[in-house]
């Protein structure tokens, strides 16, 4: 029997066939590590891009953090305004505006009313001059690169974009614009009310919530000058922003006027060099001091006085003047006056009896009877520019409050003087943010900042009259000695003059009132020479 033959071939295509599957499986495998490595190195790229994004985010966010700590020193003339250490930052520069504003509205609307005196161009000047100068610096140091560079780093300087195996986040050069004012048309921080500024003078104001506030980069005028607040917007904190929104208003977009207000949002460029590249972010933030302030002028003060003039007359031609007090007295105003038809005259009144039952200084401006809400208007005014909350209940009470003291002494001539009230403001907070409105007589207990020799830089200029009245509440009386006739005519007229002296607030003095109280003694010596 023959044996079964065994073909050579047989194991050599198998053979063939595992070879070609074995190396499409080293191939495979190969292939697959290198996607996984690609991939493992694009996740730590998009990691270190995400870290250095972070890193950029938290160093500009710091910037609008910290940039209310950059400070300048106040004026002598913005004192008032000044924050507790006595600087102007980015958190009160409105302040600072809003008193320059408040001076030059006053000399607006005193030219307007031709009140204005010699010296009320020279004030709103120097307000205005002042403010920009104060303005100018602090523009300086919240713009400089040093400032922001550094509080870019304090947090982009703690973040590393590990992943790339890369150190410190840097500023990049790339920087081309790094601040800007967004928000324009919107509040700032400086909220008013209406009724704190002077005739023709309308703010740009917008409200939130229950508040109207000065609107933030938007020019408005007072006495030729323009004015531009910068915005903070209400219940805000610092937070970043969109690039595209920071581009449409940075710094290079024009605000107008003869300065630049202050920024509020801020860009930084950052970059690392990694193994894998330079990898770079930017961010932007805007700041905002959460702090909210009045439009005012806190350390100034307004004036009323009351003052009395009798003035003797004989056949309508007037012989002399004299000053009486608050309290009836008599007066022998005329002595020996020789008379056309033979005779001399004595003359004599009984003065201050409008007074009789006044005990408070509210009760000595309405002894004479007229309409004084016209007079309180402008005080008021002026004192809402102290306490934009003061108003004309408030005013009736602070002036009921007043003790009237009617014995005070006359002068070294014997002369009765005006007497003069201070209206004024003190506080407790040492950045003057909550005015309690006093007034006082006594000079030795104002406080140390008034000066109560500073006069008002504006005209006096009446406001209204008081209703005259005959023979009441003054009278008189005459005899002659010698004449064909002992007796002679008589007559008083009494009223008052009430007028207005403006100030600017500059110089501390927003402003007089001024009860010109007059009693007009007339004696006649023929009979049909009288009214």
């Amino acid at each position: 029997m023959t044996p079964p033959v065994i073909s050579k071939y047989k194991k050599t295509v198998p053979r063939r066939k595992q070879g070609a599957a074995t190396g499409l499986v080293i191939f495979s495998t190969f292939l697959l590590i290198i996607c996984i490595v690609g991939l493992f190195q694009l996740s730590m790229v998009m990691g270190g891009s995400r870290q250095v994004r972070n890193a950029v985010d938290a160093g500009v966010l710091n910037i609008s953090k910290r940039i209310i700590e950059v400070k300048v020193p106040a004026s002598p003339q913005y004192k008032d305004v000044a924050d507790s250490t006595g600087n102007i930052g980015i958190s009160n520069i409105n302040r600072i505006w809003g008193k320059a504003y408040l001076v030059n509205a006053n000399a607006e609307s005193m030219k307007a009313d031709g009140q204005a005196g010699s010296n009320t161009e020279t004030a709103a000047e120097a307000a205005f001059g002042h403010a920009k100068n104060l303005n100018d610096m602090l523009f300086n140091k919240v713009s400089d690169e040093n400032v922001l560079n550094m509080y870019f780093q304090q947090l982009a300087h703690q973040r590393q974009a590990s992943m790339v195996k890369a150190d410190k986040v840097e500023r990049s050069q790339a920087d081309t614009i790094s601040i800007a004012m967004i928000d324009r048309g919107l509040e700032s921080n400086l909220s008013y009310t209406a009724g704190q500024l002077p005739d023709r003078i309308t703010a740009q104001g917008t409200t939130f919530g229950n508040k109207s506030y000065l609107k933030g980069y938007v020019p408005m005028q007072a006495n030729n000058h323009q004015f531009a607040f910068t915005s903070f917007r209400q219940g805000e904190m610092p937070h970043l922003i969109d690039d595209t929104y920071f581009e449409n208003n940075n710094a290079a977009k024009p605000i107008g006027g003869a300065y630049t207000p202050l920024p509020n949002a801020f860009k930084r460029h950052g970059e690392v060099d990694s193994v894998s590249g330079k990898l770079t972010a930017v961010a932007c933030a805007a700041a905002n001091p959460q702090r909210t302030y009045t439009l005012a002028i806190p350390y100034s003060f307004v004036t009323i006085q009351v003052g009395n003039t009798a003035k003797w007359h004989v056949d309508q031609k007037k012989i002399k003047e004299t000053t009486y007090g608050f309290k009836p007295e008599e007066q022998k105003g005329i002595k020996d006056y020789p008379l056309p038809s033979g005779g001399k005259l004595y003359g004599n009144a009984s003065l201050g009896n409008e007074y009789s039952a006044a005990t408070t200084l509210l009760e000595v401006i309405e002894a004479l009877p007229g309409d004084h809400n016209q007079a309180f208007k402008k005080l008021l005014q002026r004192i809402k520019e102290i306490d934009p909350d003061f108003n004309q209940e408030r005013l009736n009470k602070l002036l009921q409050s007043a003790a009237f003291n009617k014995e005070e002494a006359p002068s070294a001539s014997g002369e009765a003087q005006p007497r003069k009230y201070f209206i004024y403001p003190v506080y407790s907070s040492a950045d003057n943010t909550d005015p309690t409105i006093k007034i006082g007589s006594d000079k030795q207990n104002l406080p140390s900042w008034l000066n109560p020799d500073n006069p008002p830089e504006g005209l006096d200029k009446t406001v209204i009259q008081e209703n005259k009245q005959k023979d009441k509440p003054n009278y008189c009386w005459g005899y002659v000695v010698g004449g064909k006739s002992s007796s002679v005519k008589h007559w008083t007229e009494v009223y008052g003059d009430v007028l207005w002296q403006p100030g600017t607030g500059f110089g501390q003095h927003l402003g007089e009132l001024r009860f010109a109280r007059v009693t007009d003694i007339y004696f006649a010596d023929e009979p049909d020479s009288g009214p």
